[in-house]
């Protein structure tokens, strides 16, 4: 057996306090950001509480208990400072944790996205894990199935945060993908493309900016398609995009839908993470059965086990509890044996597959079995 390494009793027991006491670490944090105590500290570095407490007009108390706990909790640091009167006293500063609090794009939409989606439904964690549905789905709306034909009616705040996680994790791989698209449609590059969960249109316009002799078919929940003429984001490109709506958990055919007929491009971004394994290997079968003779099959999902650090592979896992409590309650982030099996199973030859792209993700290139 191999021994585990020695660390000092003080040590783990703070650890455990900090796991058993991780929700008021939370909530701590995202008042302090929600009433700009942050930003004070980070504009007065060396300020006392009370001094904050004016700055941003909340009770000396209130500065108080904020600041008493994200001290140990490692988000501000107490440093020396001088009294009103000139008498020695203690001020705060941003800890690197603070720093990233304040400033780290994917720390804010990792953090927010808990804050406003995610938190109250979290306490149905056992509950949704023991009957595989997404018990906290109810902190929305207890009629609520599933989450994703109600994003736009989702509360302002948590749509905005849904929404800002979502992209902020894509977006990062958008780019490198459509390089990759570009080389394997080389020379002529995609004629169209088949955007298959494709949401507000985002990685459908970024396509059809790459490529400005192609177009583009987005296919999606009825609701997300009926909204696709109004989105404003999308304007610039929407003479080449076309909406063809379909629900992959009924038994639909994609081939029922004329528009995906001679698409050389078939798209799924972080879509299959949205079902569970057999759903997942349905909606490819029935996407490879819409595919032409010489069309591809692109898969952008971020792998858990594959990851390059632990702060990705532990945001990923995360976030697997938004998929059990609130999404669907029987889906998650793939595994990389998990989801090379699904492929197989489905009647895909993996072609290529490119990791590493933006934070987390890598890019699948999928080809029908002969």
């Amino acid at each position: 057996m191999k021994r585990k390494p020695r660390t000092s009793f003080l040590d783990t027991l703070e650890a455990a306090q900090r796991l058993a006491f991780a929700p008021f670490i939370f909530q701590a944090a995202a008042a302090a950001l929600r009433f700009g105590f942050l930003e004070a500290v980070n504009r007065h570095p060396g300020a006392t509480p009370a001094e904050i407490a004016r700055d941003i007009a909340i009770t000396p108390y209130a500065a108080g208990v904020i600041a008493d706990l994200l001290v140990p909790a490692g988000v501000l640091d107490r440093v020396p400072a001088k009294g009103e009167k000139g008498e020695r006293s203690t001020g705060l500063a941003l800890s690197s944790v603070g720093d990233l609090l304040l400033f780290d794009e994917m720390t804010r939409a990792n953090f927010f996205f808990t804050e406003s989606v995610c938190y109250q439904g979290l306490g149905k964690t056992a509950e949704s894990l023991a009957e595989g549905r997404p018990a906290g789905l109810s902190a929305f709306d207890p009629s609520w199935k599933t989450i994703y034909p109600h994003l736009p009616e989702l509360p302002e705040e948590a749509q905005k945060a849904w929404f800002g996680f979502d992209h902020w994790h894509s977006d990062r791989a958008y780019e490198a993908a459509l390089e990759i698209l570009a080389e394997a449609c080389a020379p002529t590059g995609p004629r169209k493309l088949v955007d298959i969960g494709g949401n507000t249109g985002r990685f459908s316009r970024e396509f059809l900016l790459r490529f400005p002799a192609s177009t583009a078919v987005l296919v999606d929940l009825p609701v997300e398609v009926e909204l696709l003429p109004s989105r404003p984001g999308i304007a610039d490109v929407k003479d080449r995009l076309e909406g063809a709506s379909i629900d992959w958990l009924t038994d639909d055919e994609l081939t029922d839908r004329p528009a995906v007929a001679d698409a050389d491009i078939f798209w799924m971004s972080q879509f299959l993470d949205c079902f569970s394994e057999a759903e997942a290997v349905s909606i490819l079968e029935r996407t490879r059965r819409a595919m032409a003779p010489g069309a591809r099959l692109a898969v952008l999902e971020p792998i858990v086990s594959e990851q390059r650090h632990r702060a990705a592979e532990l945001s990923l896992a995360a976030t697997n509890l938004y998929f059990t409590v609130l999404a669907n309650g029987n889906s998650r982030f793939f595994n990389g044996e998990d989801l090379r099996r699904i492929f197989r199973e489905a009647g895909f030859r993996i072609e290529s597959e490119t990791p590493d792209l933006g934070v987390s993700h890598t890019l699948f290139l999928l080809v029908p079995e002969a």
